[in-house]
């Protein structure tokens, strides 16, 4: 056969024409046992050693939390584990100017960009600054470049579909709920399709240089075609095009609805290729199996599977609440359902009208639960033009899921911030705590919340449950131990009945309304709302690490809602 090129190397010897020769055998196995091939599994293995430490590190904090023996009632000054704590805290509870890492695809967390950024950093060292990048002839053995970092883009796999699930493993070790995972997941998405594209290309590379584009295309149909790295390279490139931001603004259910599908087929493809090859398939089946469990507890334990509601729809009562320009909705389902403050459930309807799956956060009553909607794009739209008038759906519920990783009882103090329907986020944690206040087996002395309006109509969103407060708690309104301040940012006037509420009809500082806060002994700062107000709250908590040592804690929860 006769070929356009064919590279020379060491004293004559050339890559494709003296294959097989005594000289180039003696050659291969120079080069093997200066650069093994078999070594190459270890960077696979490097991965996995720091991804397990970090979740191992993530499993240890959450226990110690969990676990705290010190009497959360005891004042005083802060001990050597909370000061440690506070000058981290200091960090990583700083947010960068999120619009900024909106365009970039990024978290706004220092922590969180932190821990991305030493992950990213350590696999890049160990891709790249090891050599050699190629061997001589192909012939001799896959460039270890593209072996090394094709075990590490397979050792990323196990997390990638771990990561994915709404109940997973690392959510269950280290107390984190899985819409704070999302961002990992993206990241290590993004590492395993960098190094999966690593891995590709030094065989096009040292094929072409060898022989050139004849040797290219004869190396290319020389493996069928389901075992080669193209189907899951392709699979993993489109995952990626999908999840972009601009590509999920507008076909975000068509994202929703293929996600699994090349999920699905990127699995199966990469399988075909790795198995046999350096251990490589045992990545892929510890992926399946540990997948496949939680899964399979996610249906029975939270989702539509469950003993007690067992593919058992549900009556959704709907209808549009304030002025039209508010796009707003209120949604009461009647399923009773055990739910901690602070957390959410996928609300799937299955209405000719709107039939889709979106994550709503509870408003929890006796008999079933509140959810208020503010209509955007896609379902929240379509949900919002179809109610012409109020009217049933039916429903299935999944969830409930996330929530704080801490027991929020533990704390004297609790403030909370919130913008827009981010009320529905801390409006619970009112409703279920506020008895505790005083009692003497339990630390919680003060409530305090803050919620930022638009406008005043705003308020009729809860209304009834404001009214409930009002009834229920009225006298630790009027002592400050429960403290309610709502600000309207149109500078109108109250609209509906605030009698024991504080109401200001100006636009606040959120640094300021931090400020004033009262500090006691364990004080936890809870935030829902947009982007801007996390950035500011998150930055405020922030400098109250200042004051830890006269305090013993300041404690940071923000809901997240951006997958």
């Amino acid at each position: 056969m006769v070929v356009a090129r064919d590279l020379e190397v060491y004293d004559g010897v050339h890559c494709i024409a003296d294959m097989g020769t005594d000289h180039y055998m003696t050659l291969k196995n120079m080069s093997q046992a200066a650069t093994p091939w078999a070594d190459m599994a270890l960077y696979g293995k490097y991965v996995t050693y720091l991804l397990v430490g970090i979740v191992f590190a993530g499993t240890v904090k959450h226990y110690v939390f969990s676990n705290y023996d010190v009497d959360r009632v005891r004042g005083g000054p802060a001990r050597i584990m909370e000061k440690l704590t506070a000058y981290s805290r200091f960090i990583v509870y700083r947010r960068l100017p999120s619009k900024i890492c909106h365009r970039l695809g990024l978290p706004s967390s220092v922590g969180s960009l932190l821990l991305i950024g030493l992950v990213t950093l350590y696999s890049l060292l160990w891709c790249f600054v090891p050599h050699p990048y190629y061997r001589a002839c192909l012939g001799f053995g896959s460039p270890p470049l593209g072996v090394r970092s094709g075990m590490m883009s397979t050792a990323f796999v196990p997390f990638v579909f771990i990561l994915s699930g709404k109940t997973n493993l690392i959510g269950f070790l280290t107390g984190i709920s899985h819409e704070k995972l999302n961002k990992y997941h993206q990241t290590a998405s993004i590492l395993c399709l960098f190094f999966g594209w690593v891995h590709t290309i030094p065989f096009y590379i040292q094929n072409s240089k060898e022989g050139g584009t004849a040797r290219l295309h004869q190396k290319m149909y020389a493996t069928p075609v389901y075992v080669s790295g193209i189907p899951p390279i392709i699979f993993l490139t489109l995952l990626w095009v999908g999840s972009l931001r601009i590509v999920r603004r507008f076909w975000y259910e068509a994202f929703v609805s293929l996600h699994w599908v090349l999920a699905i087929g990127f699995y199966i493809s990469l399988f075909y290729h790795v198995y046999g090859l350096l251990n490589a398939d045992k990545y892929m089946v510890a992926t399946i199996v540990i997948w496949c469990a939680q899964l399979f507890y996610r249906w029975f334990a939270k989702g539509y599977l469950r003993p007690s509601r067992f593919m058992r729809t549900a009556t959704a009562r709907a209808r549009r609440v304030g002025t039209p320009n508010q796009k707003c909705m209120e949604v009461f389902v009647e399923v009773p359902i055990k739910c901690d403050p602070g957390q959410h459930i996928f609300l799937k309807t299955l209405d000719k009208k709107v039939a889709e799956l979106h994550p709503f956060s509870v408003i929890p009553s006796s008999n079933g639960f509140k959810l208020i909607v503010r209509a955007y794009d896609g379902f929240t739209k379509h949900l919002y033009d179809s109610l012409e008038s109020p009217r049933d759906l039916k429903v299935l519920v999944d969830g409930p899921y996330g929530g704080v990783a801490r027991d929020v009882r533990s704390f004297s103090n609790i403030y909370m911030l919130c913008s827009g329907s981010g009320i529905t986020s801390c409006l619970p944690f009112i409703m279920v705590y506020a008895n505790l206040i005083g009692m003497p087996a339990v630390p919680l002395r003060t409530i305090r919340m803050d919620w930022i309006l638009r406008h005043a109509e705003d308020v009729c969103w809860i209304e009834q449950e404001l009214d409930l407060i009002r009834e229920r708690y009225g006298s630790l309104l009027k002592s400050g131990a429960l403290d309610i301040h709502i600000y309207c940012c149109s500078g109108e006037t109250e609209k509906v009945n605030l009698f024991g509420f504080e109401y200001h009809n100006y636009k606040p500082v959120v640094a300021d309304i931090v400020k004033s806060f009262q500090l006691g002994s364990t004080n936890c700062i809870i935030c829902s709302g947009s982007q801007s107000l996390k950035e500011q709250v998150g930055n405020a908590a922030a400098r109250l690490q200042s004051q830890v040592g006269n305090v013993r804690e300041v404690y940071l929860h923000t809901e997240e809602f951006s997958f």
